[in-house]
């Protein structure tokens, strides 16, 4: 199209071009006023132009006139100046939280607009592409055609409109639908300003979404239309809701923190608190650890009722399923809570006073390690049986030798009960 459009307007460049026409950037030239004019195969009825001309609200664009001139039809609009949410998103990769919530509360208001017309005009095509960014950070809703064609009834069946991703299977079946196919694309366009991933090229769950806005959004796509929000006011209300929900919710996990970290703290109480009062060695190392592993426990069923794990799947061997190795990693609390009960156990140990009660005729112990073939030291659950393939390593580290000369000997008995012994040995650890 070149020249000017009825001696009105004079068309300077191509603006964009999609399935229902082109767009062209064009100046009044009357008022000296750039507007923007879609070109359009399709006959817009008399109604359908006064229903655009009659639409007024910040978040869409203003339409001045009606053209048909050459066959086709042309729509006058307002120009709006800024980027598409398409754009924005390519360029940052995603919108923060509170903005992408105060974008969709501007986007309730205008679907809100449009539903509350009589007969209410349902957009149908709510993407990133047909949103614009304006350069005070609002927002406008852009290429009204397919919206206006259903709220005046000339919608065929070869008409259905809408984008993949975007709008509810239905949609494509049936071309008079209601206000939840908006609400689905709504849902759809929160959704991925959160995320930065186009729904059409399917979901992922992202954990960075807060479960109040989870919510929300699931609740806008849901596959069957009674299951959505019924108004658009209802999306509204609720995004209205979600912070004091997402501030409870907050409150609530701090308070479950709280709880457990008390528990924490008194488990260590009971294990650090006696070890500065002295413990007599034969009390080591029960009864001294009853009461701070009941505590442990008790801490450990506290984490698993206030923060249920999630199940996950198992990929352990059965040998390894009763073998627990040291490289195997803990919840860091406790880590942290077995690391102060050892050292502290280590230290009670090696600080006992002369004055403390003695129980010479207690069998001492002799601290022994075992190994698997890679040399990782294992710790064995009750029962668990360890199969050897190669050798069984131990070792009896020489800092844990007590004094003087000793004996050692193996002795081995198996099911039947039958005993085997080895040679023995004998150790003394070298003094420094």
């Amino acid at each position: 199209m070149n020249g000017d459009l009825s001696g009105q307007y004079e068309i300077l460049r191509l603006l964009g071009a999609g399935k229902t026409g082109k767009v062209y950037l064009a100046r009044n030239l009357h008022l000296n006023r750039l507007a923007a004019v879609k070109e359009s195969t399709e006959e817009f009825l008399s109604g359908e132009v006064e229903l655009l001309l009659e639409l007024e609200h910040p978040g869409l664009p203003g339409i001045y006139d009606c053209i048909r001139q050459w066959g086709k039809t042309f729509l006058v609009m307002e120009y709006v100046e800024g980027m598409t949410l398409r754009q924005y998103l390519k360029k940052h990769g995603r919108v923060q939280e509170g903005q992408a919530v105060k974008w969709t509360l501007e986007l309730c208001g205008i679907l809100d607009y449009l539903h509350g017309r009589r007969p209410p005009v349902i957009y149908r095509d709510l993407k990133p592409e047909n949103i614009i960014i304006r350069q005070d950070g609002t927002l406008k809703l852009i290429d009204l055609g397919g919206a206006v064609r259903y709220a005046c009834g000339a919608e065929q069946e070869e008409l259905c409109a809408g984008t993949p991703g975007y709008a509810p299977k239905e949609q494509w079946i049936h071309t008079r639908g209601n206000v939840t196919w908006d609400i689905y694309g709504l849902g759809s366009v929160l959704w991925e300003m959160l995320t930065g991933e186009n729904p059409a090229k399917g979901r992922r769950e992202d954990k960075g979404i807060p479960g109040a806005l989870k919510e929300i959004i699931q609740t806008c796509r849901a596959d069957r239309q009674k299951d959505r929000y019924q108004t658009i006011r209802q999306v509204e209300s609720a995004l209205l809701s979600y912070p004091l929900k997402r501030r409870r919710a907050f409150l609530q996990r701090m308070v479950k923190q709280a709880v457990f970290a008390l528990a924490g703290g008194y488990t260590l109480f009971c294990f650090l608190f006696p070890l500065l009062k002295g413990i007599p060695e034969s009390h080591i190392p029960f009864p001294y650890l009853f009461k701070p592993l009941t505590a442990l426990a008790g801490t450990i069923l506290i984490h698993l009722i206030l923060f249920p794990m999630r199940k996950r799947k198992q990929s352990l061997i059965k040998q390894e399923k009763s073998i627990l190795l040291t490289e195997k990693k803990f919840s860091g609390l406790f880590v942290l809570l077995l690391f102060f009960m050892a050292s502290g156990l280590f230290a009670g140990k090696s600080h006992l006073g002369a004055g403390l009660v003695h129980a010479a005729q207690e069998e001492e112990s002799l601290w022994v390690e075992m190994r698997d073939q890679q040399g990782r030291k294992m710790l064995l659950k009750n029962d668990a049986v360890y199969k050897a393939e190669e050798r069984v390593q131990f070792e009896i580290p020489a800092e844990r030798l007590p004094g003087g000369q000793i004996s050692l000997q193996i002795i081995g008995v198996n099911e039947e009960g039958k005993r085997y012994s080895s040679r023995i040995f004998l150790v003394q650890r070298e003094e420094n």
